[in-house]
């Protein structure tokens, strides 16, 4: 017979399941306490108590409940499997996967617990017993959308993505509208590469549920992917607007890293070095721990000219890592660009001792020493650097510049090819692409048409173009092209058929030849090199209409240079200050500058000398060749008027600073190059006062002479 309690019992436990039936948790609640108040031990009330408490998003609660429940009644399949889905809540995976399985072996054909087990498996990586538990479940279930969906996701990860876009594709057919099934899309077909159709579904997602920060993640993803990094950034900017869960802000951070490092590093082989620094910098905004990212960032601000900003971030970078010789060069290499030779010789030695095996740091240190005049010990670095890295463009580049002022020639022309591959010449030099070979002196040319072609500055130009009728007298057809100021200029060269100016569309021809190749392909030694005197002309007319403007011949009747163009690389490295010239120009002789550019801060200086400037009327070096024609003699450091000059057979005196260009050799007064030069060279690093004071005295000789 039943008791008044029973019934009571039941009437309660009844209300209990109607309230909870209609959505009133709070009231169903109510009814199960007075029940289990009743009887602790009311399996239907400690059930559905787990079952409010997980509604509410209480998994311990509800967990407690349900291991309360299987205490009465230890086989009932719902219970564990409900007792599976609060453990998964709570991340106890291997204790939920224990209580699905427990399920399956009370009740086998629940289609509910084997998605549920699934979805456990995907959280442990265990994807192929995922796929074996979702097809479990489509077998009693065929229609259930999320198992196609979630299983797509298990045959993704093993590597099976044609399974799994058709897994996927299944899910779409059942539920169209469906956002994450879209995301699931896009992420296998991102596996396998087919990223613009990826990106229609990702982009199908997120207009589904446009306020999705994880979509917006997904194409973040893909665009980091194609290496779309604007775009990628743009997503995961948007993601982060939204608010994120913490574990997403978490990989938005790391997007975010990686698309401004990568998309910085791309602007930098762009030759976008300002952008690629904007990028680090907001990179570094985000993480500034990253060694490599100062680096980088350094290595942008130098390629942009921001020098003391890039030296700034490389000194981030070494306090990160002081002992890794990669920085140490790199310091070293913006504070060289910064003309702080010292401290830059000094970070190079740094790297040499941290990373011996490191080339580019031993080639480095043989430059500065090249610098000081420590050419023995500059050879040394050079050939280690080859030793560790035959490649090494730089220190052969720079082994080619000692042999060559040593005068070996022999080493020093094969060496000096190297300079097409060396970094720091890419902005001055670069090597022409054409469909006919280069000529390398050994083709027979009777009957070929080839071009000789300018690469590099306009003395540079001058100088080899002396090779012209040594290819003419071997049977070709001689093509020069040069910069259009030499242009007039060249055409007194013999042996040349055409002058073109560089940029202008060139004639057929059969072989071509860099000016500077040339020494090479006629394998030229020191005592053969080709020094006709002169091998450039000055137009007489021109000469003659120099006469009125310079008047009658009283003194004698000097042209001074002490500047090349502003814009070559080494220009402080052979330029003098006029400063340091002005105590030679007296009244004693008559001087012309033959400057067709004076720097706005000589110029105040140059107005109070007895300098005839005539710079209106250098147009070209026609001009410029008519002029030196009408001197007695040429006063010039390092640059193109020394060249034109010796070209044209007219004394000329190279001031030379200490150590010299290579193209002047060591030690000597004369130059095998023009016969008419004499050099002038400094005893001692800055010292000009001292050519100066010789030049004086070899001007008073040669006025002397002349009287």
């Amino acid at each position: 017979m039943t008791s008044a309690a029973d019934t009571l019992i039941e009437t309660l436990y009844a209300q209990g399941l109607q309230s909870h039936g209609q959505g009133d948790v709070n009231g169903a609640m109510g009814a199960y306490e007075q029940v289990l108040q009743q009887a602790p031990r009311h399996f239907g009330a400690l059930y559905h108590v787990g079952i409010a408490a997980f509604q509410v998003g209480n998994y311990e609660m509800a967990a407690g409940f349900f291991r309360s429940a299987l205490a009465v009644q230890p086989d009932d399949a719902a219970a564990h499997s409900n007792l599976g889905n609060a453990l998964k809540e709570l991340q106890q995976l291997d204790e939920a996967l224990h209580s699905y399985e427990r399920a399956l072996a009370l009740n086998g054909g629940d289609a509910d617990t084997h998605f549920n087990r699934g979805g456990v498996l995907l959280a442990l990586q265990r994807y192929a017993d995922a796929v074996h538990s979702y097809d479990q479940a489509l077998a009693i279930h065929a229609d259930d959308e999320q198992a196609w969906s979630n299983r797509a996701v298990a045959l993704k990860q093993l590597g099976q993505h044609e399974p799994a876009l058709h897994s996927a594709a299944r899910a779409l057919a059942l539920n169209p509208g469906n956002p994450g099934t879209h995301s699931v899309c896009g992420d296998i077909l991102a596996a396998m590469a087919r990223l613009g159709a990826a990106e229609q579904h990702y982009r199908r997602a997120l207009e589904l549920v446009p306020d999705d920060p994880h979509a917006h993640y997904q194409l973040g993803n893909l665009f980091l992917l194609g290496a779309r990094y604007a775009d990628a950034l743009a997503c995961y900017s948007n993601a982060l607007k939204l608010k994120p869960q913490p574990a997403l802000v978490i990989e938005l951070r790391r997007g975010l890293i990686d698309a401004y490092g990568k998309f910085g590093r791309q602007q930098l082989d762009q030759g976008k070095p300002a952008e690629a620094a904007q990028l680090f910098d907001a990179l570094l905004k985000i993480d500034d721990s990253d060694v490599e990212t100062w680096q980088s960032h350094a290595l942008a601000l130098h390629e942009a000219g921001r020098n003391e900003a890039a030296l700034a971030s490389m000194e981030r970078a070494l306090t990160i890592a002081p002992e890794d010789g990669r920085y140490h060069l790199a310091r070293g290499v913006i504070l060289h660009a910064m003309q702080r030779h010292d401290e830059a010789q000094h970070s190079f030695e740094q790297a040499v001792r941290l990373a011996p095996r490191l080339a580019e740091a031993h080639a480095s240190l043989g430059r500065l020493q090249a610098r000081a005049g420590e050419f023995d010990r500059a050879l040394k670095h050079y050939k280690q650097a080859i030793a560790l890295d035959p490649a090494c463009a730089l220190a052969h580049w720079n082994l080619a510049l000692v042999y060559l002022r040593r005068g070996d020639y022999k080493q020093g022309w094969p060496e000096y090819e190297w300079r097409w591959k060396t970094d720091s010449l890419a902005a001055s030099i670069r090597q022409r692409a054409f469909a006919q070979p280069a000529w390398t002196g050994r083709e027979p040319l009777a009957g070929k048409t080839i071009l000789l072609h300018a690469e590099q500055g306009l003395g540079d130009a001058i100088q080899f173009s002396r090779y012209a009728p040594l290819l003419a007298q071997r049977g070709a057809t001689v093509v020069l092209e040069v910069q259009s100021a030499l242009a007039g200029l060249m055409a007194t060269l013999a042996g040349v058929a055409r002058v073109v100016h560089k940029g202008e569309p060139l004639p057929p021809f059969d072989y071509h030849l860099p000016l500077l190749s040339a020494p090479l392909a006629f394998d030229t030694r020191l005592d053969t090199v080709p020094s006709p005197s002169p091998y450039l002309a000055a137009d007489p007319a021109k000469v003659a209409q120099w006469e009125a403007p310079l008047g009658p011949r009283r003194k004698l009747r000097v042209g001074l240079a002490w500047r090349g163009a502003a814009h070559h690389q080494n220009d402080q490295s052979r330029s003098m200050p006029l400063a340091a010239l002005a105590r030679l120009c007296t009244d004693q002789y008559e001087f012309v500058s033959l400057q067709k550019e004076v720097r706005a801060d000589e110029q105040a200086l140059l107005d109070t000398l007895p300098v005839r400037q005539v710079a209106g009327n250098l147009h070209d070096f026609t001009d410029t060749a008519a002029l030196c024609a009408a001197l007695d003699v040429v006063i010039s450091v390092d640059t193109s008027v020394a060249h034109l000059a010796g070209a044209l057979g007219r004394p000329v005196w190279v001031l030379l600073q200490t150590p010299s260009e290579w193209r002047w050799l060591e030690q000597r007064s004369d130059s095998p190059w023009y016969a008419s030069a004499t050099l002038y060279r400094q005893p001692r690093d800055g010292d000009w006062d001292a050519v100066i004071d010789a030049v004086a005295t070899a001007l008073g000789g040669l006025a002397a002479h002349a009287g």
